[in-house]
C-alpha cells in the first residue's frame, strides 16, 4: 500500500469517527451494527463508547480498505451530514486523471478580476458559504476573535474598503484547495443567469473556457431560465474507458446463457436462449452507434429476410419495450423515434432497450439475497460520438420499495433505494452519463392501447432536445 493509500485511508477513518462522535454514548453501539460496523451489540460495548466514541468507532474500521471506508463514508454522511464528509466522498469520486489543477484555477481567478459584482445582485457572504460551505467560515481563524471572522473579513475588505480582487477573496474562500465539485459549483454560479446575463454572461463563458479545455473541461449551455441561457461544466471527452466489445440487448424472455469461448479475449458466445436477445459484435464506429449502423447490421444479419427492415428493427425493438411493461418506457421509445428519426435521419443515435450491463450466471432466485451484480440490464442505451455513453433509467415503485406483507401496496426500502444509487455512483465513475425519469411522470400512457398522452409527449421532448442540444446533435433553440 502506497503512502497516498494508507493517507488517504486514515484521513477518511478520521472523518467517520469524528462525525459519529456526535451520536450518543449508549446508542453508539447499535448505530454501528446499523451502519455494519460490527454484526452485534456486546455488553462491553457501552462502557468501552463511554471512554472514547472516536476510538471506538476508528478500533473497529481500523483494518478496512478505502472502498469499504468510502462506502461507509456515504451511509454515515446519510445520517450525520457534514461538510468534511460530503467534500471527501466527492474528491474521492473525482478521477485523479480529470481534475482541475491549482494553475488553472489560479488562471481562472484571475480572469475574474474584471468582472463587476461577483454575483450580481446576490448577498455576497451568503453565497460564499453556499458554495464552499460552512468549514472555512468557522476554521479560518482559530479562536475567532469578534471582528477577525472570515465574514467579517469579506465584509471589510471586499464590500466596504473594495480592497480585496475577486482573485484575493476566493482564495480565502479557499478556492485554490476545495473539492473539485466546489470549485466547478463556483463557476456555474458565476455563469447563473442569477448573476449575470446577455453579453456579460456570454464573455464570461468565452473567457473561461480556454482555461478549462487545458484540463479537458468545458462550459456547455445544459438549459434555459426564463429564456436565459443555463451553463454547465461537463467534460470535453466525457466518454467511457475501453472499447465495446459485446452489445447485448432487446431482452424477451429468459436470460441468455453464456459461455467465454476464448476466456483470454473475451470472446463471449451465447449458447442458450440466443432468440431471446439481440447481439451487436461489429466494431463501434467513432460517431456512435447510429440508427443507420444498427439497420445496417441488421440487414447483413438478423434482418436479412426481411422485406421491409427498418420496419421490422423497429418491432423488434419495440417487442423488448412492451415486454418490460413500462409506461415510461414505452413513452420513451415511441416518442424518440416519431419525434426525431425524420428530422434527425443519418445522425439520429440508436436508442437502445433492455441493455445488458453486468451478467451474473445464476437467476435471481437461485442468488437469493446474495447479490453480487446490482442492475444487470439498462432501460435505454445511447452510444454518441466521443465515447458518450447516455443510460436512461424509468423507474418504477420496484426501485425503492418492496410490496408489503398483504402483497397489495408497497413500502418504502431504503436498502432498495440505496442499491440503486450506488450502482448510479458506479455508472458515473466509470464515464456513463445516467439519466432517470420518475414513473409517474408518464400517467397518461395506455399500455393496452399502446397510446402515449400529450403530458408524456412533451416530458419526453423536452428532454430529449436539451440532451441532444448539448451534445450538439441538435442546432441549439431559444424557447419561445
Amino acid at each position: 500500500m502506497s503512502i497516498t493509500e494508507r493517507l488517504s485511508n486514515d484521513w477518511l477513518r478520521d472523518l467517520i469517527a469524528d462525525a459519529l462522535r456526535t451520536s450518543k454514548s449508549y446508542d453508539l453501539p447499535a448505530l454501528c451494527v446499523e451502519l455494519g460496523i460490527q454484526s452485534e451489540v456486546k455488553s462491553e460495548d457501552e462502557s468501552e463508547a463511554f471512554a472514547s466514541k472516536r476510538s471506538y468507532v476508528k478500533r473497529r474500521i481500523a483494518s478496512w480498505k478505502l472502498p469499504e471506508l468510502t462506502d461507509l463514508a456515504e451511509r454515515v454522511f446519510h445520517i450525520f451530514p457534514s461538510d468534511a464528509l460530503e467534500d471527501a466522498i466527492t474528491q474521492l469520486a473525482s478521477s485523479p486523471t480529470h481534475r482541475l489543477s491549482e494553475i488553472v484555477r489560479r488562471d481562472i481567478l484571475k480572469e475574474l478580476n474584471f468582472l463587476g459584482p461577483l454575483f450580481g445582485d446576490l448577498d455576497l457572504v451568503d453565497t460564499l458559504q453556499e458554495i464552499f460551505g460552512s468549514q472555512p467560515f468557522v476554521d479560518k481563524f482559530q479562536f475567532l476573535v469578534p471582528g477577525k471572522g472570515l465574514a467579517d473579513q469579506i465584509v471589510k475588505h471586499a464590500i466596504h474598503n473594495d480592497d480585496w480582487s475577486h482573485e484575493v477573496l476566493l482564495i480565502e474562500c479557499g478556492a485554490l484547495t476545495c473539492t473539485q465539485s466546489r470549485f466547478i459549483a463556483l463557476i456555474e454560479k458565476l455563469l447563473h443567469p442569477v448573476a449575470r446575463r446577455d453579453k456579460e454572461q456570454a464573455e464570461l463563458a468565452t473567457r473561461l473556457n480556454p482555461l478549462l479545455q487545458r484540463e479537458g473541461f468545458q462550459v456547455v449551455i445544459t438549459g434555459y431560465a426564463s429564456t436565459f441561457p443555463v451553463y454547465g461544466v461537463v467534460r470535453s471527452q466525457g466518454g467511457t474507458v475501453g472499447a465495446m466489445k459485446n452489445l447485448i440487448f432487446a431482452s424477451i424472455g429468459e436470460k441468455p446463457e453464456l459461455v467465454f469461448r476464448d476466456a483470454i479475449n473475451n470472446d463471449v458466445e451465447i449458447v442458450k436462449h440466443a432468440d431471446k436477445v439481440l447481439t451487436y459484435e461489429d466494431p463501434l464506429p467513432p460517431t456512435g452507434l447510429r440508427w443507420r449502423d444498427l439497420l445496417a447490421w441488421w440487414i447483413a444479419g438478423p434482418g436479412a429476410k426481411e422485406v421491409r427492415p427498418a420496419k421490422s428493427l423497429y418491432l423488434r425493438l419495440l417487442s423488448a419495450v412492451i415486454k418490460s411493461e413500462s409506461p415510461g418506457e414505452l413513452a420513451i421509445f415511441k416518442c424518440y423515434y416519431k419525434l426525431y428519426k425524420e428530422d434527425l435521419g443519418d445522425r439520429l443515435p440508436a436508442l437502445i432497450p433492455q441493455v445488458y450491463l453486468h451478467y451474473d450466471p445464476m437467476t435471481q432466485r437461485q442468488r437469493g439475497d446474495e447479490k453480487y451484480l446490482a442492475r444487470q440490464r439498462m432501460d435505454f442505451l445511447l452510444m454518441l460520438d466521443r465515447g458518450v455513453r447516455i443510460v436512461i433509467e424509468v423507474d418504477g415503485q420496484q426501485h425503492y420499495a418492496v410490496p408489503d406483507s398483504s402483497g397489495t401496496a408497497y413500502r418504502a426500502s431504503p436498502e432498495r433505494y440505496a442499491e440503486m444509487v450506488r450502482e448510479d455512483r458506479r455508472l458515473k465513475l466509470r464515464g456513463y452519463q445516467v439519466f432517470r425519469f420518475g414513473g409517474h411522470e408518464f400517467r397518461d400512457v395506455d399500455l393496452k392501447k399502446g397510446t402515449i398522452g400529450p403530458a408524456s409527449q412533451a416530458c419526453v421532448a423536452e428532454f430529449f432536445r436539451t440532451l441532444f442540444v448539448r451534445y450538439d446533435i441538435l442546432q441549439e433553440r431559444m424557447p419561445p
